[in-house]
């Protein structure tokens, strides 16, 4: 058996671009002659130059919680004939919360949505003489 939960956040603050190529000066968002408002859903829409430039950036804000697991059983019934039973399961939740990552969103990962894969194989040995 084999399972792996998983937690991720980012939030983001402090937007802004390059203010020329090749630099490492960052030209922030609601300086320099720009202003930059969010919406009540998490966009972002920055102006410039007096408001003649417009730019919209959708929320980069997320929350992600993953849980993916492998349980195999063998079965050698016979020497050279085996079964194999696998399940397969992946879970997975996606929100744009950016909210911290805690010990309990490891938990709530086991009940995220998800998809189960089972898959048989059997092998038989012929003895040829």
């Amino acid at each position: 058996m084999y399972g792996e939960p998983f937690a991720a956040a980012g939030k983001y603050r402090g937007l802004g671009e390059l203010s020329q190529a090749r630099s490492f000066r960052l030209r922030e968002y609601g300086t320099a002659g720009t202003t930059i408002a969010r919406d009540p859903s998490g966009n972002y829409t920055v102006t410039d130059n007096g408001g003649v430039d417009t730019l919209q950036i959708p929320n980069p804000d997320f929350h992600v919680l993953s849980f993916r697991s492998n349980a195999v059983l063998r079965w050698e019934w016979r020497p050279g004939s085996t079964l194999y039973l696998v399940w397969q399961q992946s879970r997975e939740s996606f929100d744009q919360g950016g909210r911290l990552v805690g010990f309990r969103d490891l938990w709530d990962s086991f009940g995220a949505q998800g998809d189960n894969f089972f898959a048989v194989k059997i092998s038989y040995w012929i003895p040829v003489n």
